[in-house]
């Protein structure tokens, strides 16, 4: 009590002023029209505003949520697209349970180099996913890599940026595919070997997934061709490959899991005696 004496007795004449202050607002504002008006219309625009920046701070929060939920919708639609590109080639029948060739398992990025002549990738999804080695990593723009190790919630990834990469990959409307490889330092630009000279290609073609591989699905877009020469003595083309996909800004990727791939190998590596 003593305290808030002492308080009183110090301030007392500034909280005798704010109070005046306060009444002598209320009877301008409750008694006179015209400053009754501009009161609602402030009070209006500051509370507007003020909700305004609330609203906005709540979508902030929510961005993560909302960006998962993209995420698992565009690996929805390309679970759609894919395969209704695919079942064309594959099959007759109508039965909708067998013509869904391909599922895509969201991941986000969590770990990556881009600048080392072997780079690697490290996405927060792993076995508990659904996620296996060797399968292939995609994204909205192309193509990103392949996964070589998985632990129960991470998986590794070999991205098209490593010496080690080799993408089966073809010119879109020729029957001419080869290796996609990278040999510079260049993010951006892949070379597509063993391409006969014959074959008639020119710059801005595009180059595609060729489909050969159990890893990628046919047709998936890689980039396009921005240079090419054939090496002395060669009869194959050198080309450079622009790639549509930049790593170095990626966030999220898709696994494409291919539900026929173990009947495809296991057939394959059936070597008839």
């Amino acid at each position: 009590m003593k305290n808030i004496l002492l308080i009183f007795i110090k301030y007392g004449t500034h909280l005798l002023f704010i109070a005046f202050q306060i009444i002598c607002f209320v009877l301008i504002v409750n008694n006179n029209k015209v400053h009754g008006d501009i009161y609602d219309n402030t009070k209006s625009i500051f509370f507007e505003n003020f909700n305004d920046k609330v609203d906005q701070l709540s979508d902030y929060l929510k961005l993560d949520e909302q960006n998962d939920s993209l995420v698992r919708e565009n690996a929805k639609l390309l679970d759609i697209i894919i395969n209704q590109n695919n079942t064309s080639r594959i099959y007759t029948t109508t039965d909708s349970s067998l013509l869904q060739q391909y599922s895509f398992i969201p991941a986000e990025i969590c770990n990556k180099t881009i600048h080392l002549r072997n780079n690697y990738f490290t996405l927060c999804a792993g076995s508990t996913n659904g996620v296996k080695p060797m399968m292939g990593v995609i994204s909205a723009e192309g193509i990103v890599g392949i996964t070589t190790r998985v632990s129960d919630h991470y998986s590794k990834v070999i991205p098209m940026l490593h010496s080690q990469s080799r993408i089966s990959a073809s010119i879109r409307g020729l029957a001419f595919f080869g290796n996609l490889v990278w040999k510079n330092n260049d993010p951006k630009i892949m070379t597509l070997e063993a391409v006969p000279k014959h074959a008639p290609i020119s710059i801005g073609d595009l180059v595609v997934t060729s489909g050969y591989s159990s890893i990628f699905p046919k047709d998936l877009p890689i980039g396009t061709i921005s240079n090419f020469e054939i090496t002395k003595g060669s009869s194959n083309y050198v080309i450079d490959v622009k790639l549509f996909n930049d790593l170095n800004n990626l966030s999220y990727t898709y696994l494409v899991n291919n539900k026929l791939k173990e009947e495809k190998l296991n057939l394959e590596n059936n070597i008839d005696e």
